[in-house]
């Protein structure tokens, strides 16, 4: 094959993909969508379930205020029938409303002469004497007006039983009218039946479908848990239909909302055949460019970058193709050489940096290990100076962990700073687990350098250990306030520490000067600052005077 039929084959393989991605972007685009309209059926419904709920709640309010008129309650048929003919006459959401006996006996009707038929049998009206609740039957043709409805029952309690029950029948064409009246989504459907199935409000089209039943086929959604189902509706449209079954509803009616797949998938079906027409026309002038060029783009640069190469092996690092303008694979090869080539000279310069940085790290080791031993020796100096017993031991193993805590918070903050609060009460830390309450440290926030947070916290350690053999921590009741002030210093900032006991045993001034004192002595001395300590008999208080010197960069700190 020349290289004019390869990259014309080639072409057209790395067509393919874009076809593919195309009908897989496609198809999860339609499940998206599907999704999207399941969801927005199902809010839907559940919207429309609340304003049926709504128009319920207020014939409900309607009936329960008419209960409640004297002359309902005064049990004179005629002056009751012509209040509830009066108030029937101002409610177009009723066909009639009707008193009756808890027998099932007529006590006044709204629309003229009293029929003498019995209630009794319908079971809305045992619902509603059995419950003691508002009650809503099936579509019907009601026994009393003749007329298509669905009949509503509710108990009116008196001396907390059923004296009689208001029943009145729902107007279907004003129902209907309620819910044309919120609104209607092109191609979508609203259907209300009762628990037999029989539709007893749908829009649009209600004149088609009011009175008849539900199809078989979908009968089993009216006793189903509440969800979405792909159905196709009598009059000949698929739709994603979202339902709730009559046992979910607070009102005993099946509600269903029904959205077009066409309406819904239009959009997406069209979107896609252009998009296969616009790839079609691409892939066309694809092939054609391909035919057209081959030469020019595409031996000039691969020669080009074989020159590179060779300029590469003799040694010429500062070779490039030089390939900038171009994005197709060429130009994007030739650019990913450069930069191949661009990123070796970054990582070369970058090891040279590492090296040079892991220098100045080694050299701040060996700085922190030097520090490190010179402290544990002055400890170790100090610790077994007068005494080489188990105390001194146990003595200077505290210290060594006083040391390592100290250390520990410094790791965490890369050797550089922390805060003098940190560093009180990382020192504490073992006082304070069962004791947190004893301890109360106060004081602004200052931030010590590396060289002042070890001996900061021997200083916490050493008034800590003797707090808890003779101070506040050797009873019970023993209470320890740490409180500090910070101020500007030339050489830095200016500490005053103030530690005080109290509630602990009587204090008696020490016969002579112990370890911890010279230790504290000794590493105030290294702050440029000093301590004062003074035994009155409520606990012992201890002032510290230092200076943290501010801190200094990595660099310098590493030199030093």
């Amino acid at each position: 094959m020349s290289l004019t039929q390869r990259l014309l084959a080639l072409t057209l393989a790395a067509s393919l993909p874009g076809l593919i991605a195309l009908v897989y972007s496609s198809i999860d685009l339609r499940n998206t969508r599907y999704g999207e309209v399941r969801a927005e059926a199902l809010r839907n419904v559940h919207f429309v379930v609340s304003e049926i709920d709504q128009i319920f709640d207020g014939i409900e309010g309607v009936l329960h205020a008419v209960s409640q008129a004297s002359e309902v309650h005064a049990g004179d048929r005629a002056s009751c029938t012509d209040y509830i003919t009066r108030v029937r006459a101002q409610l177009p959401q009723l066909t009639s409303i009707i008193i009756v006996n808890t027998s099932g006996s007529l006590r006044c009707y709204s629309e003229g002469e009293r029929p003498q038929i019995s209630l009794a049998d319908r079971f809305y009206f045992r619902e509603a004497i059995a419950t003691r609740a508002f009650s809503i039957g099936n579509y019907t043709a009601s026994r009393v007006s003749d007329r298509n409805v669905v009949p509503m029952a509710l108990p009116v309690i008196e001396d907390g039983e059923v004296a009689y029950v208001m029943v009145a029948g729902l107007n279907i064409d004003w129902f209907g009218q309620q819910i044309r009246d919120r609104g209607l989504a092109r191609g979508s459907t609203i259907t209300v039946a009762d628990r037999n199935g029989i539709i007893i409000a749908r829009e649009p089209d209600p004149d088609k479908f009011v009175g008849t039943t539900i199809a078989t086929r979908y009968i089993p959604l009216l006793s189903e848990r509440a969800g979405t189902h792909d159905v196709e509706s009598r009059d000949g449209v698929a739709r994603i239909l979202a339902f709730v079954p009559s046992p979910e509803t607070p009102f005993g009616l099946y509600v269903s909302s029904g959205i077009s797949r066409a309406e819904s998938f239009g959009p997406i079906d069209r979107a896609l055949r252009n998009s296969l027409l616009l790839f079609g026309l691409g892939a066309c002038a694809a092939f054609f460019l391909t035919w057209m060029v081959a030469e020019g783009m595409i031996r000039r640069p691969l020669m080009l970058m074989v020159a590179t190469a060779e300029a590469w092996r003799r040694g010429y690092d500062s070779a490039r193709t030089g390939i900038v303008n171009r994005s197709d694979e060429i130009g994007i090869l030739g650019q990913t050489i450069d930069r191949l080539m661009d990123e070796n000279a970054r990582r070369e310069e970058e090891r040279e940096i590492s090296e040079a940085r892991r220098e100045i790290l080694m050299h701040e080791l060996a700085h922190r290990v030097k520090n490190t031993l010179a402290t544990v020796q002055s400890i170790a100096g100090l610790s077994f100076r007068d005494s080489q017993g188990p105390e001194a031991l146990r003595g200077f193993q505290e210290r060594l962990q006083a040391l390592v805590r100290s250390h520990d918070l410094l790791t965490r903050r890369n050797w550089e700073h922390a805060d003098l609060l940190e560093v009180a009460e990382a020192a504490l830390a073992p006082t304070r687990e069962d004791g947190a309450h004893r301890i109360t440290l106060k004081g602004p926030r200052v931030d010590l350098t590396s060289a002042t947070v070890v001996p900061m916290a021997m200083i916490f350690h050493e008034l800590c250990t003797n707090a808890m053999k003779y101070g506040a921590l050797a009873t019970e009741h023993g209470k320890i306030t740490v409180e500090w002030t910070a101020s500007p210093e030339p050489r830095g900032t200016q500490i005053d520490l103030l530690w005080s006991e109290s509630d602990g045993p009587p204090v008696e001034p020490p016969t002579h000067e112990g370890f911890g004192s010279k230790l504290i002595a000794s590493l105030t001395q290294q702050m440029n600052g000093g301590y004062e300590i003074s035994y009155p008999r409520s606990g012992i208080v201890c002032k510290l005077r230092l200076i943290a010197p501010h801190a200094k960069s990595r660099e310098e700190d590493g030199e030093a």
